[in-house]
């Protein structure tokens, strides 16, 4: 991955929901004071019901955002939305973006662009930088300067299934995967690790989700799990459980304890590079 450096550009697009202007303002703001110029389409803050535009408009505004060459892509926001480009963008326009970063609903556009053989960032967007804690803010910082890559699951995690594996580091927000079961987008996770995350989600529906997924076959050669934050979803020993009962059949690592996801906290995660995940010796780039 080519590092941004100081004064390098960023550019801001809107592929999924509508903007708050104030929170945009904000988040654009702290990528300033790390020492970036920083600039917004001019159609970021579009509004078609709930969308940040229609379909053309939005694929209009990513590619020509990207047509400026920026060093580094991000999405505005989450929402919903991303998942409604797939079939207007081409594998050659989506290969021929500049890194790109986002999470939540943007995993529809990350786990393309891995399973076509790019890289991706699933990291903040700029509205959640607004209320990014400062380890969030290092860690990026940090990664765009082309320092160590952060390690999302730290020193601490919880095993839920003993092992260990290696494979390409894909996955993202769990709702929005089980959404693309079914459709000519369903990713292909073989030989994957994937870290997992969702937001306001009961546990009968991170159930219904992994099952949905087991069920279409998505989870056929998967490596490892790391299941990053699941903010506002039950308690957690019952979620617990619900990993262990999806995945133990699997015989392959699952931890908790990923410090990305939908809260404060949501250190950037390089998808498409291979990694390794051990129930001993944690997660680590390869």
């Amino acid at each position: 991955m080519v590092p941004l450096f100081k004064n390098a550009r960023i550019g801001v697009v809107a592929p999924s929901g509508v903007v708050d202007p104030e929170k945009l303002a904000k988040g654009m703001d702290r990528l300033k004071a790390m020492g970036w110029t920083v600039d917004a389409d001019d159609s970021v803050l579009a509004a078609q019901g709930y969308l940040a535009g229609g379909e053309d408009a939005r694929k209009s505004s990513l590619i020509r955002m990207a047509g400026t060459r920026p060093g580094l892509l991000v999405a505005a926001r989450g929402g919903y939305g991303a998942m409604r480009l797939l079939p207007a963008l081409s594998a050659d326009e989506l290969l021929s973006l500049p890194l790109f970063m986002g999470f939540s609903d943007a995993t529809a556009l990350l786990v393309r662009l891995v399973g076509l053989g790019g890289r991706a960032l699933h990291g903040p967007t700029v509205q959640s930088l607004s209320m990014a804690c400062p380890e969030t803010l290092d860690a990026l910082e940090g990664l765009l300067r082309g320092g160590d890559r952060p390690n999302p699951l730290g020193d601490s995690w919880n095993t839920l299934v003993d092992g260990e594996g290696a494979g390409v580091l894909s996955g993202g927000n769990l709702a929005t995967l089980a959404h693309l079961c079914g459709t000519p987008y369903q990713p292909d996770f073989s030989g994957c690790v994937l870290a997992l995350e969702d937001l306001n989600e009961a546990p009968y529906r991170i159930d219904r989700a992994l099952t949905q997924m087991r069920l279409a076959g998505v989870f056929s050669g998967v490596a490892g799990v790391m299941v990053g934050e699941c903010l506002h979803c039950g308690a957690a020993e019952v979620l617990d459980g619900v990993f262990r009962e999806i995945f133990t059949p699997l015989g392959i690592p699952v931890v908790k304890g990923g410090r990305f996801g939908h809260g404060t906290t949501n250190l950037p995660m390089v998808f498409g590079e291979r990694v390794a995940l051990s129930t001993e010796s944690g997660f680590r780039y390869a």
